[in-house]
């Protein structure tokens, strides 16, 4: 940069939810809870242009606590803490191949010269068996090199659990640009930054082309050479994916003001306490880059296309279609037509007849209208409520289930799902009587008596 930077993001998911299974027709509670059930990693590659025209190469990984398989800390065993009970060795490989990637059925395999190996590794611990299946906590790293302008191709190879098999990402390019390319720029997707006197410094983001349902982020993107300080002739907008300028006004737009405006003569990318962080140093003859913050916590949880727009000129000079993700969403949400028919605990027959009548579109309206009427909190798109009735769902068949009956279709579960968690639950063991449970809230007593030896109860009392 005087050391110009230039990022240019290329995302690689090494799992992801299918969309297509919310399709209308044959889609079960079941079938969508085996599909949200994957775990999680990303990968994301950055390339940062440097003075001598070379390009530094950044290769970016975040692997999800739950798609790492943890292993129970042995006798005799040091810790990095005594708390910890369970752990996982990680390694990551890197290797970058001269040219482009191979076409046809094999195209997951790499071609051509080798020119850059490397290797991260760690040893991940954890507290608690419930750690080890967390989508909260995660671990995360780089790998980087210099390369000439050209065309290259990559794939990692990661190695989980103390394995030595190697679980090979897809084959992904790299075009490293000449310095002054007028190609478009691209976005970066950050989940802070500061801007200051001395540097700029902003977090990675790093869910590959996702963002987090409810939580604003920021975008950075690179303006074009003949800004001139007049950064008031840019701007951005966020609209839908899939939605035209003409079908919809976008969800979001926002003119580029001075105050957004960072002038970098230098950069570098850091790891710094388990966040991966990236510092843009001031310089009067830099590259000027506008940082836009999203208030991404009043949008709906859908895809977007963001595209940063020359007004001067009517052009686009940057875009990238992103994807809200809500890590923990309720299993029923990933498909209409399960949500739609989830609400038969507290809807008549006849209401939801109403509600499930209609195109695709008009059945999402009256699903989102039903709900926004019971929204606790209707200036932020997130709803409380809603979230809470998917939840119970979720717990009634996690924990309620028999091998005949979903948890949620149980007298156990559906007191749960209407009623939420007791104050107190008091399970009574019989002399040559079945076992009773009696539920305990404010204003109510439930007792449930078993039928079999199975986990089967029904409801035999409700005062």
């Amino acid at each position: 940069m005087q050391r110009i930077a230039l990022f240019l993001i290329t995302i690689l998911l090494f799992t992801f939810f299918d969309a297509d299974a919310q399709r209308r027709g044959g889609t079960t509670y079941e079938s969508l809870l085996r599909q949200s059930d994957q775990p999680s990693g990303y990968s994301d590659h950055i390339i940062i242009p440097q003075q001598d025209g070379t390009s530094s190469v950044s290769v970016i990984f975040r692997l999800e606590h739950d798609f790492i398989p943890f292993l129970r800390k042995r006798p005799n065993m040091d810790a990095p803490d005594n708390t910890y009970e369970y752990f996982s060795p990680v390694r990551m490989g890197l290797e970058i191949y001269e040219g482009e990637a191979r076409q046809g059925r094999r195209s997951n395999t790499p071609s051509g010269i080798s020119i850059f190996r490397d290797t991260w590794s760690d040893t991940v611990w954890v507290e608690t068996f419930e750690d080890t299946r967390s989508r909260f906590n995660h671990v995360q790293g780089f790998m980087n090199t210099e390369l000439q302008p050209g065309t290259y191709h990559y794939q990692l190879q990661l190695a989980r659990g103390g394995s030595e098999r190697e679980r090979p990402s897809q084959v992904r390019t790299i075009v490293i640009p000449e310095v002054g390319s007028t190609e478009k720029t691209e976005i970066l997707l950050l989940n802070e930054l500061t801007s200051g006197s001395n540097h700029a410094e902003a977090t990675l983001l790093n869910y590959g082309s996702n963002v987090l349902y409810g939580q604003n982020y920021t975008l950075l993107v690179r303006l074009p050479q003949n800004a001139n300080g007049t950064p008031n002739r840019y701007k951005v907008n966020i609209q839908k994916s899939g939605e035209t300028q003409s079908d919809s006004a976008p969800v979001f737009s926002e003119s580029i003001s001075t105050d957004q405006i960072i002038t970098a003569g230098s950069s570098e990318l850091f790891q710094q306490n388990d966040e991966i962080k990236l510092r843009l140093n001031p310089g009067d003859n830099g590259t000027q880059y506008a940082f836009i913050r999203v208030p991404n916590s009043e949008f709906e949880n859908s895809g977007y296309k963001i595209s940063f727009v020359d007004t001067e000129s009517d052009s686009t000079f940057a875009e990238r279609t992103v994807q809200s993700r809500w890590i923990d969403m309720p299993v029923s949400l990933y498909s209409l037509d399960v949500s739609i028919n989830m609400l038969r605990f507290i809807l008549s027959d006849r209401e939801l007849r109403e509600m499930n009548s209609g195109s695709q579109a008009e059945r999402e309206r009256k699903f989102r209208e039903f709900w926004a009427q019971r929204d606790p909190t209707p200036d932020t798109e997130y709803n409380e409520l809603m979230a809470e009735y998917y939840r119970r769902i979720d717990f009634s068949f996690q924990n309620f289930s028999s091998l005949q009956t979903p948890g949620y279709d149980t007298d156990r579960g559906k007191a749960y799902i209407l009623y939420g968690p007791p104050v107190s639950i008091d399970r009574r063991l019989l002399p040559n009587q079945p076992t009773r449970e009696i539920w305990e809230y404010p204003n109510r007593e439930l007792i449930f008596e078993a039928v079999s030896g199975l986990g089967d109860f029904r409801l035999i009392s409700n005062s």
